[in-house]
């Protein structure tokens, strides 16, 4: 019985130290690391200034002609707002998307990688007709962009 048991968690672990061997699968320090960076205030945040103070601390947002936010001026569900962001700024660290209509403000944050091209496209929920804001953090400073979206069914309200 011994020898069918020890062949049985022997065939199940087989994948997984393979897994771990080669590097696809995380380590357990590394998810740790990552949970401990995790903005969790800003996403329980239930106003825009709030989040924006979890994220940012103290740091005013210029406006930027800069930044291109493309949302539809009519969402007909408010479920499935596609967003985009796009900027031409240099050395881009952070792109966030808020709304000043939802019980919680925080709906997105992607980190930019030095190489890649500032741009991100997600599909949002808005529960009511409000006001998108972007924001994009650089190395020297973080800029704003504002957009109203209104909202004709649907969202979080039902």
């Amino acid at each position: 019985m011994q020898r069918r048991r020890l062949l049985q968690t022997g065939i199940t672990a087989a994948p997984f130290a393979a897994l771990g061997l080669t590097g696809i699968m995380p380590a357990r320090r590394v998810a740790a690391t990552a949970a401990d960076s995790w903005p969790d205030a800003a996403f329980h945040a239930e106003t825009l200034d709030a989040a924006m103070t979890a994220l940012y601390g103290e740091r005013s947002a210029i406006e930027s002609d800069r930044i291109t936010l493309t949302a539809p001026d009519i969402a007909e569900n408010g479920r499935v707002v596609p967003v985009e962001i796009a900027t031409d700024l240099p050395n881009v660290r952070t792109m966030t998307v808020l709304s000043d209509g939802n019980p919680f403000p925080l709906l997105a944050r992607a980190h930019v990688m030095p190489a890649v091209r500032p741009r991100v496209s997600i599909r949002v929920k808005l529960g009511q007709s409000a006001n998108l804001v972007a924001l994009v953090e650089t190395d020297d400073a973080l800029y704003r962009s504002t957009r109203p979206v209104k909202v004709t069914a649907g969202g979080c309200g039902g």
